[in-house]
């Protein structure tokens, strides 16, 4: 079952699309990633390979640092392939490209982007960093943000075998919440009198709220700030909310954990984050 968690459970419902905002912990993707069913692969396209690296290790997850080493884990990383596509237009150019080696089509495709096998997962990280911070002066609108989440769903549906098993579809993006993109990108100055546009169109307008129509469940995170240094553990208490689109809210699933920096291991100097359940 997927998961974003080092244990067993708690699981993540039955999904083909999922996308994921707030404050999630860095280790969350690779998590879902190891938890492909044995054998399958799983594609993680990251808008930055740096940014990407950099939160692991700032985040220090035990359960990586002690466990991805271990025979069981190399051979579900092994399944795992990642992608860096440094901009939008290359991203777009990767999701148009991929395709599935099949021995029964012998048909020319470009060895790069050619799969051993059809993927059961496929996550998207961090879209929003190709277009932080805000600039006016950048063409981006709304729809530059959703043609990349329509890409990556075509792929899913393109690469299903059958849909009993469709490829799911993550994306986790922390930063969601904080994008604002122009519906229209007005032009700066009028073709018929030479006076500035005063078009509304170019005010930017939230992402998250057309993004998540595209995505049959959503799933937010909360975090509160780290307990007081008297209190001596430094726990960051956490909850994850899913709602699945067009259901009574009452129905959502919640989940509660603290993030508990754990300085007592004797392999690193830095303190190591374990998950406490409630």
């Amino acid at each position: 079952m997927a998961r974003m968690f080092p244990s067993s459970d708690p699981c993540l419902p039955p999904y083909k699309s999922l996308i994921v905002q707030g404050d999630y912990h860095p280790s969350a993707p690779i998590h879902l990633c190891l938890s492909a069913p044995t054998g399958a692969k799983a594609l993680l396209l990251s808008s930055s390979r740096q940014a990407l690296i950099h939160s692991l290790r700032e985040y220090n997850d035990e359960w990586l640092l002690t466990e991805s080493g271990t025979g069981n884990t190399c051979h579900s990383s092994s399944k795992v392939d990642i992608f860096y596509p440094p901009t939008p237009n290359h991203l777009v150019a990767l999701l148009s490209a991929f395709r599935a080696q099949e021995a029964s089509k012998p048909v020319p495709v470009d060895a790069k982007a050619t799969l051993d096998s059809v993927p059961s997962l496929l996550v998207l990280h961090e879209l929003s960093a190709y277009f932080l911070p805000m600039n006016e002066n950048k063409p981006h609108t709304i729809a530059s943000y959703l043609l990349l989440v329509t890409h990556a769903l075509a792929l899913a549906n393109f690469l299903s075998p059958e849909p009993q098993t469709p490829m799911r579809l993550t994306l986790f993006d922390s930063q969601l919440d904080k994008l604002k993109l122009p519906v229209l990108r007005a032009p700066t100055f009028s073709m018929f009198n030479g006076e500035e546009s005063s078009d509304e169109t170019s005010r930017p307008e939230s992402v998250a709220f057309l993004a998540h129509r595209y995505f049959e469940w959503a799933g937010t995170f909360d975090k509160s700030d780290p307990d007081s240094p008297s209190d001596g553990s430094g726990a960051r208490r956490c909850t994850l909310t899913l709602h699945k689109q067009g259901s009574d809210p009452r129905t959502d699933i919640m989940w509660q954990w603290s993030e508990v920096p754990e300085r007592t291991h004797g392999h690193y100097e830095e303190p190591v984050i374990t998950f406490a359940w409630s």
